[in-house]
């Protein structure tokens, strides 16, 4: 074996040993817990009259639903999918947290493209996710 043959396979060992290292390292996302549950049965504000799992069912490509508790305790459920905002595609965070005692909820943080929205942009994102439920509610119905 040359020399060249001998880092190619140095290099697929450190590789391998590098992946199998992370796949049994990785914390296993929660994706199914009361919490999750709470927020997306729930209602947001105003919007009492669609869940927040169908709101953002519509709106959100491959909605991506999971729980963390947050360092400071607070129970956190965040959503993640693919959207379009502002006349660009994207990806979407949102982070409720949920009260442990009363079960209701608010949300804490929202990200577009890796970018912390201001309270205003986080009005515009939600506002346009029941417009688009609404708009595919009537086109059903």
């Amino acid at each position: 074996m040359s020399l060249g043959n001998h880092v190619r396979v140095f290099i697929c060992v450190v590789f391998m040993g590098l992946l199998v290292g992370y796949i049994y390292n990785a914390k296993k996302d929660i994706t199914d817990n009361e919490y999750i549950d709470t927020v997306k049965e729930g209602y947001l504000g105003d919007f009492s009259e669609v869940s927040v799992r169908n709101a953002f069912n519509y709106a959100f490509f491959e909605p991506y639903w999971r729980y963390y508790q947050a360092k400071t305790g607070e129970h956190v459920v965040e959503l993640s999918g693919d959207i379009t905002f502002e006349d660009e595609k994207g990806h979407a965070i949102l982070q409720f947290v949920v009260d442990e005692k009363t079960k209701q909820f608010s949300i804490y943080a929202m990200k577009f493209n890796d970018v912390v929205l201001s309270p205003k942009q986080n009005r515009l994102l939600i506002g346009m996710v029941y417009d688009t439920w609404h708009a595919n509610r009537l086109a059903y119905e």
